[in-house]
């Protein structure tokens, strides 16, 4: 096995990337996709073999965030809160990928 760098030097992508993974095996592990088979359009000729899984309100929250972060990050506001817009401390976005606040933030958010 190659050599794996520290979680705290691995770029956001890779770690974004890495839940966004996990997240697919665990759905597959779960449940059996549903395969439809679809004709091709726009002049193509033949058909496609695709493949989904039914996810839950759960499920489907933790693709949204994932989806959500990579777009924060493709955006460049990716460590910034999405409510002062002040930065997220980095052991926090280490430790937690998805986060889209700060302490402060958080913490005003959970003791109203």
């Amino acid at each position: 096995m190659g050599f794996v760098p520290p979680r705290s030097t691995r770029s956001p992508r890779k770690r974004l990337l890495v839940h966004l993974s996990q997240a697919v095996e665990t759905l597959a592990l779960k449940k059996a996709p549903v395969t439809q088979v679809v004709p091709l359009t726009g002049g193509l000729k033949g058909n496609v073999k695709v493949q989904s899984f039914e996810v839950d309100d759960g499920e489907f929250s933790s693709f949204e965030n994932i989806s959500k972060a990579l777009i924060r990050l493709d955006q460049g506001i990716y460590g910034r809160c999405t409510c002062c817009g002040g930065r997220i401390e980095t052991d926090v976005l280490i430790e937690t990928p998805l986060a889209n606040r700060c302490i402060a933030c958080a913490h005003q958010e959970s003791h109203p």
